[in-house]
């Protein structure tokens, strides 16, 4: 399997277990959360098991995989793929790029979503604005 591809399969768990770590853990360690996220994939990668990396990493930052079925559904066809050794080794090697790879990740999704609120706010505004001129028109 060609190494671009072991990457983005093990972005896919990072990520989905990045989604499950309750806001509130977040938000409590909120200055030190991705050093934390990166030190615990690390630690929990040291596994010959893909199933037991997901569970100790899991546990260590009170997370579940993913926020829906799908993304756990995602998850679970990659580690039946049987890849254990080489995604764990990647996420031993290569833990640094992969958490930037979420973060990034995750940074896009935060601004389509803002972008879509704004979007969606301008939307409304432009609809009341439209009904105060049609009131004050008499329509």
């Amino acid at each position: 399997m060609q190494q671009e591809e072991m990457r983005q399969q093990a972005k896919t768990i990072l990520a989905a277990i990045w989604r499950g770590v309750p806001s509130s853990y977040k938000s409590k360690y909120r200055m030190t959360i991705w050093d934390q996220f990166e030190s615990n994939i690390l630690s929990a990668a040291y596994t010959n098991n893909l199933g037991k990396f997901l569970s100790s990493i899991c546990s260590k930052l009170n997370a579940t995989v993913g926020q829906s079925a799908q993304e756990r559904s995602i998850v679970d066809e990659i580690v039946k793929l049987g890849n254990d050794k080489q995604l764990l080794k990647l996420l031993r090697e290569e833990t640094t790029l992969l958490v930037l790879m979420v973060r990034v990740e995750n940074q896009d999704r935060r601004d389509k979503y803002e972008a879509e609120q704004a979007e969606r706010a301008e939307t409304e505004i432009d609809i009341s604005e439209a009904k105060e001129t049609e009131q004050e028109l008499g329509f």
